[in-house]
């Protein structure tokens, strides 16, 4: 089984074809869900200097029937991304899954000290986690994922002011400092590359860059990102892809400020005519609220970290 070994350089035609491979993987399952070249680029751009490494196979036809690739932290405190493996159903249980993470696995051996967490596993999908763990990776901290459908019925105010991030308007430091109260654990390179993350996602709209709070004392944002597959009849997703919150607040006013975030946030959505809101949550509180205003947990989600 031949799996080949290259450097991910973004193209319309490998992206339409990863995108393509990762939607007919998902089909059926709890985390069905456009996966777009957009999203390919965003998964896989790199995160620093280092070229994302990315493991394919194709059949004798040049088919494309598997993928993995590991995109390298941008700092030596930073951990690293695997996306996949990513197989074709048609080719599943045949041990490409397998040969691709050994590939990548072997890749990671040669760099000593560099940690990868994997992307986002439902708990339903057991082969896929499975695989995780018979190669002793470590289990990181579970999360869930949530949904609803769209539109959303929403009050006409809250009882914090949202706004969309305005055009021009330098917010690194800001989101930075927000993004270190929240999740203090993380390194801080990627608390001050926030913004620098956020709007360098192919999906990326200002619209979806909500603020709770001038710049100068933010109290609070979040970040929606909308995917539309050329399919007709996947439906349009709004992925609320994070909630910042300012953990100096106390419960009261930080569930205001939180409630009034995913209200904007379902606003904006409801502007955009897609059908369905999601979000993969790991915060509690996070997920109360959703859950109060019409989401339900679709599956559990697992992680893991390489040894």
């Amino acid at each position: 089984m031949t799996i080949v070994l290259e450097d991910y350089r973004s193209s319309p035609g490998l992206d339409e074809e990863l995108a393509a491979l990762g939607y007919a993987a998902v089909q059926g399952w709890p985390d069905q869900r456009p996966v777009t070249p957009a999203m390919v680029r965003s998964l896989l751009r790199p995160g620093g200097m280092t070229a994302t490494t990315l493991a394919m196979h194709r059949d004798r036809n040049g088919r494309l029937l598997g993928a993995a690739a590991l995109r390298w932290p941008a700092t030596v405190t930073a951990s690293g991304r695997l996306w996949g493996p990513i197989v074709h159903p048609t080719a599943q249980r045949a041990g490409l899954g397998r040969s691709l993470l050994d590939t990548l696995v072997g890749v990671v051996g040669s760099h000593p000290g560099v940690r990868f967490t994997t992307t986002d596993i439902p708990e339903s999908r057991v082969a896929g986690w499975e695989l995780f763990e018979q190669l002793g990776w470590r289990k990181d901290k579970p999360s869930a994922l949530l949904a609803r459908g769209l539109p959303a019925d929403l009050p006409v105010r809250t009882l914090v002011p949202v706004r969309p991030v305005r055009p021009g308007e330098y917010v690194d430091a800001a989101l930075s400092e927000l993004f270190t109260l929240d999740r203090p654990h993380l390194c801080a390179s990627t608390a001050r590359d926030t913004f620098a993350r956020w709007s360098a996602d192919a999906r990326y709209t200002a619209d979806g860059l909500l603020l709770a709070g001038e710049v100068d004392k933010l109290s609070g944002a979040a970040l929606v990102y909308v995917s539309r597959h050329e399919s007709d009849d996947e439906p349009a997703e709004a992925l609320l892809s994070d909630v910042l919150v300012d953990s100096r607040l106390d419960p009261t006013d930080a569930a205001e400020v939180r409630t009034a975030l995913v209200t904007s946030a379902l606003r904006m959505a409801n502007g955009t005519n897609a059908a369905v809101a999601r979000a993969f949550v790991d915060n509690l509180e996070l997920r109360d609220t959703l859950q109060s205003m019409g989401f339900v947990e679709v599956d559990r989600i697992r992680h893991y970290i390489s040894t």
